[in-house]
């Protein structure tokens, strides 16, 4: 107690003002990806009895174990599609097996809650995720026996960042994703952040931008975007912003606003959910040959 007695006042002011920014820095990495609060269930889809979900787990380095879902047609054709979906902030991806049941029969979908959510272990960030997500797919497409050409991504806000950064790097190995699936897509994880006039001063020292409008000019394959009627959390601006870069990159790009939602709801609701299954069911598909 003696030493702070020769400490002023101002220098335990400093200290903190250099200790909040310090503790964002290593901190940021649960304040940007969340953590899962409950599973948001929704309506299981018309093709519900026709699929069958599985607990699944994948051994990443270091003793990290991520918690998933694959959820797969029950017919006698084994799936020919897998869809790989990507989570936004604060969600628990245990509710995915409901997204199935609106999705074409071919296709399986699997989905891996982030770095300490839900029961998943590890710490999240950019570089953790996307080598996560990469490991994921070559999981998936192992399990089913399926080629590269299989593979299908999609991602909601946070997840539609992960997902680009997957998909160009899939792009740039030569094993490119046959489509990618965004609903309320940012355009970077800093740009959103500078909206906010407390957080924008620390973009400086974030680690993880998911920027998705760089990982787009490796991309050009056919790419869905639904975006909410109203969404104050990423602006209209900034996912325009992504369907340009797309576009310009050669990808196909089609958008849709779905009247009625917002940030919040728009994935989970049965428009949306028709909306994906039906762009996949009518979309490119891999060859037979794969």
């Amino acid at each position: 107690m003696l030493l702070f007695a020769y400490f002023p006042p101002w220098a335990f002011a400093l200290l903190a003002g250099a200790a909040l920014p310090a503790a964002l820095v290593l901190l940021q990495g649960k304040l940007l990806f969340g953590r899962t609060w409950v599973i948001r269930r929704t309506d299981p889809g018309p093709a519900a009895e026709r699929r069958r979900p599985e607990a699944v787990w994948l051994e990443r380095p270091g003793g990290v174990r991520l918690q998933g879902w694959l959820t797969v047609p029950t017919g006698d054709s084994p799936p020919r599609r897998l869809l790989l979906w990507f989570g936004g902030r604060n969600e628990n991806v245990a509710w995915t097996p409901d997204l199935a049941g609106w999705l074409p029969d071919d296709c399986a979908l699997l989905a891996f809650n982030y770095r300490s959510l839900g029961e998943s272990g590890g710490w999240p960030s950019e570089a953790a995720c996307v080598a996560d997500a990469e490991a994921a797919a070559a999981w998936g497409l192992a399990r089913l026996a399926l080629p590269s050409s299989a593979l299908h991504l999609a991602g909601r806000s946070l997840g539609t960042g992960v997902a680009m950064q997957l998909a160009a790097r899939l792009a740039a190995a030569g094993r490119p994703a046959t489509s990618v699936a965004l609903i309320t897509p940012l355009k970077s994880l800093r740009a959103v952040l500078r909206r906010n006039p407390l957080l924008a001063p620390l973009t400086p020292w974030l680690r993880s931008p998911l920027d998705s409008v760089a990982a787009a000019r490796a991309l050009n394959c056919e790419v869905l975007v639904l975006l909410a009627e109203r969404d104050t959390q990423v602006p209209h601006a900034h996912s325009h912003t992504l369907v340009q870069a797309l576009q310009h990159a050669g990808a196909a790009v089609t958008v849709h606003q779905l009247a009625g939602t917002n940030h919040r709801s728009l994935a989970r609701t049965p428009a949306a959910m028709r909306q994906l299954g039906g762009w996949l069911l009518s979309g490119p598909r891999p060859s037979a040959k794969g």
